[in-house]
């Protein structure tokens, strides 16, 4: 593992801290709907956004520590594609997080169908996995 490496695992730690923090700030100063008392025109938008940026922290949060994870198992040589596999599983995990928010955004989310979409990701990810081979 190359210096590049640690600054690029260190620079993707530090983004998702960042994008982590935008979203608390962003959350928490944001209507999250239009109630008789308070009307927020923008409520939709604000939904939207928070759950872009929940997806954006679950994916740059996942990738260094896929890519870390990687190294380790394979005695700490980093082969060819370990950080598109990496990005690969990030991606992976910032859509079901996006998915599961919008699902239950729509009142449509239920144990099954949460259990089922965990289930396709990971079946996305082996088979992935086994074309890589």
């Amino acid at each position: 593992m190359s210096g590049s490496h640690r600054v690029t695992v260190l620079a993707l730690i530090l983004a998702a801290v960042l994008a982590g923090l935008l979203l608390v700030v962003f959350a928490a100063s944001a209507c999250p709907a239009e109630t008789a008392v308070q009307p927020c025109p923008g409520a939709p938008r604000n939904i939207v956004l928070v759950i872009g940026l929940a997806a954006t922290t679950v994916a740059l949060t996942v990738t260094p520590f896929a890519f870390l994870g990687e190294v380790l198992a394979r005695n700490r040589i980093v082969y060819r594609g370990a950080w598109g596999r990496a990005a690969r599983r990030g991606v992976i995990a910032g859509l079901v997080i996006a998915t599961l928010a919008g699902l239950r955004l729509g009142g449509v989310l239920s144990v099954p169908i949460a259990i089922f979409i965990v289930i396709l990701a990971a079946a996305v990810e082996w088979l992935a996995a086994r074309r890589d081979r």
